[in-house]
This record gives structure tokens, sequence and C-alpha cells, in this order.
């Protein structure tokens, strides 16, 4: 007989506010990557882009990733840490990107740093057409660095697979 439970949601139902799901691996942000993104954004800058330029005349010396860069390096952190406690989509459940709450960048990423993400549940409600909606805290750490890059308020729409185009 086969298992028709969600897991995905029974998952979701069993934890606790403020629980830390889990920390990434590290990943070395590159000057390559950078230049890729300015490329692909039409943002091209001399703080992202021209290391010559930013070592004469940026405060810090060194070119910087762009805050929307490790904003959207979040899906990839996400990723490792939801897979391992078995909260991604699977064949029942669909897990949306529904947007954050809240982002904030304190802290530039340098180019050749290495950054990691964090992530704490902050809490889920019913949705009234099925589903969950999920809250997590997401926190984008610079290896030696006491400061965070980003710190977001993230929001998930869990919803069984029948239902994933209706996330009102």
């Amino acid at each position: 007989m086969p298992d028709n439970r969600n897991h995905v949601l029974d998952a979701l139902l069993s934890l606790p506010d403020g629980e830390e799901l889990g920390t990434s691996e590290w990943y070395l942000v590159t000057q390559q990557e950078v230049d890729d993104f300015a490329r692909l954004t039409h943002d091209e800058d001399r703080h992202h882009n021209d290391p010559d330029w930013a070592r004469e005349n940026s405060s810090i010396g060194m070119t910087i990733s762009f805050g929307f860069f490790t904003l959207s390096l979040l899906s990839y952190f996400a990723q490792q840490v939801f897979e391992a406690r078995g909260i991604s989509s699977d064949a029942v459940t669909q897990m949306l990107n529904f947007g954050f709450d809240r982002v904030r960048m304190p802290e530039a990423v340098p180019v050749g740093a290495e950054i990691r993400g964090r992530f704490t549940f902050a809490g889920s409600r019913q949705r009234p057409h099925g589903g969950l909606e999920i809250s997590v805290t997401a926190i984008v750490e610079i290896k030696g660095n006491s400061r965070p890059a980003l710190v977001a308020d993230w929001l998930f729409v869990a919803v069984p697979d029948t239902e994933s185009s209706r996330i009102d």
C-alpha cells in the first residue's frame, strides 16, 4: 500500500519556532562570478568589477560582491540545509518561494571571501486553501567576520502538489 502521508508538511509542523535548521557549506565568491552577475543584471560598477580602481579608491581596497548576488545565493544555501532536514519539494509537496518580509545587508562581501547560509525556523501558519506558510530567518555569514553579510526574514509556501498553483 502506498504511503500517502505528506512527509514535508509533517516535518514542518513538528519544528518548534526558533529551531536552527542548519548551516550550508562555505562558498567562495569569485571576481568572475561578480562580473557575470553584473553583466546579467546590467549593473556594471567599478566597486564590483574593477579590481584596480577598487584597490586605489575603495575604502576596503578591493572589489565587493553585489548585495543582490549574495541574496540570490540564499536558494543555493537553503537547498543544502533543507534537503538535509527533509523539507524540500518532493512528489507530494511543493516548496515555493513566497518572498521576503525583511532584508538587510549590514556588511559588504569582499571578492575572495567565503560565505555560507545559516537558517532558523521562525514559524508557520496554516493557509486557508491548504498547506503552510513558513517563515525562516536567513543569515549569510562571512568567514572571519563577526558581522553578517545579509539577514533576511524569508517566506515559503509548502503546498500539496495538487494545490501548488494556488499561493494566495
